[in-house]
């Protein structure tokens, strides 16, 4: 029982891992996405773990059933006859945002560190990036595993510290907004990050019992739906943070210089897990093409690099609500793929099927 609890919390930290990118762990994304719609935005991150945990759900079992392990069987899973359709546009997607991931570190150094040289941020953090991808899932999971509770701890941290120093809480975010608004916000957060963290999911649910992608859903909504409070309140108290790149550094900032260097250092690496998996999904398409995947990890990771020049805030604002749209569309049709075939058989439960004479 404790062995498969702990299990199903490792799985729940890996699907937090890839979920937070720098918009999340920043807080630039929960001030976009819930923030700005004021008090009903905790109602709406409520519904956001909800969706969060049946969409993981999906892909999970969508990986167990198909036992996907490329790119190409997803796609060929979801799209059916259109499958080199949607690799273009989901590797397009990815690579996209895994160049929001570059040009988050540029932001996120520049803010503590504002004479650091010109892209060596982003530089630097492609380059870790490309060496940990060529070690595979499992040095994906190992270095969530590692970072994922360092980010909760700060989101904790910078929460006391600004009931402490912040003003007066909640009083100025009594913003009237659409409830309507606020759920199609929340909608699209969710499926912008399921989008392209979607193949990751089903690879890691191809060796999982029922059990564990259950537990593992539950723990990983949970982390998220936490953290993501956490930092609405900070962001609350804090209002003058609001039209920053990284209001959760902005705000450690304005605290503590040392803690504002933890503070960036583990946002820092929440954003590195996300390019991880982002990397991760490139270049396991490409690797087909080429042949190695150390060319395949490479090429990826120049061209993303060459894009996040554009800047992060832009990222967020312009293409991540459309990458929320695309990714509304890819968890419809994942969901169909797992009914359209329910009646296929389920190779783990054929392996265990006991043979009556």
């Amino acid at each position: 029982m404790q062995k498969t609890l702990s299990k199903q919390i490792l799985i729940g930290l890996m699907m937090f891992g890839t979920l937070v990118g720098a918009g999340f762990a920043s807080g630039k994304e929960i001030w976009f996405y819930f923030a700005q719609f004021g008090n009903i935005s905790f109602l709406m991150i409520a519904l956001t773990g909800v969706l969060f945990f049946f969409f993981s759900l999906i892909f999970f079992k969508l990986g167990r059933k198909f036992q996907i392990d490329t790119v190409q069987k997803c796609n060929q899973v979801i799209f059916k006859r259109f499958a080199i359709v949607g690799e273009i546009v989901l590797v397009l997607s990815n690579l996209v945002l895994l160049s929001s991931m570059f040009a988050g570190a540029d932001s996120l150094f520049n803010l503590i560190l504002p004479n650091l040289p010109y892209r060596l941020a982003a530089v630097l953090t492609s380059l870790i990036t490309f060496f940990v991808v060529l070690f595979g899932l499992k040095g994906i999971t190992r270095a969530n595993i590692l970072i994922v509770p360092l980010l909760l701890v700060v989101v904790f941290v910078v929460l006391v510290s600004s009931f402490a120093s912040g003003e007066t809480f909640w009083a100025n975010f009594h913003l009237e907004e659409s409830a309507l608004n606020a759920m199609l916000s929340a909608l699209l957060f969710v499926s912008s990050n399921m989008f392209f963290s979607g193949f990751i999911l089903a690879k890691m649910g191809k060796d999982l019992s029922n059990k564990e992608i259950v537990g593992g859903s539950f723990f990983g909504s949970l982390f998220l739906v936490i953290s993501m409070i956490g930092i609405t309140m900070a962001i609350y108290l804090n209002p003058s943070v609001i039209d920053s790149d990284m209001p959760i550094v902005a705000i450690a900032s304005e605290l503590n210089n040392v803690f504002a260097i933890c503070v960036l250092i583990i946002v820092w690496l929440g954003l590195v897990t996300t390019a991880f998996a982002l990397l991760y999904t490139i270049s396991n398409w490409l690797k087909s093409y080429f042949g190695k995947s150390t060319i395949a990890t490479f090429i990826a990771t120049f061209i993303a690099l060459c894009l996040s020049g554009f800047g992060f805030s832009s990222f967020v604002e312009v293409v991540y609500p459309i990458m929320g749209a695309f990714g509304f569309i890819y968890v419809i049709l994942s969901l169909i793929a797992l009914k359209k075939d329910s009646k296929q058989k389920d190779p783990r439960k054929e392996k265990n099927k006991k043979i009556v004479f």
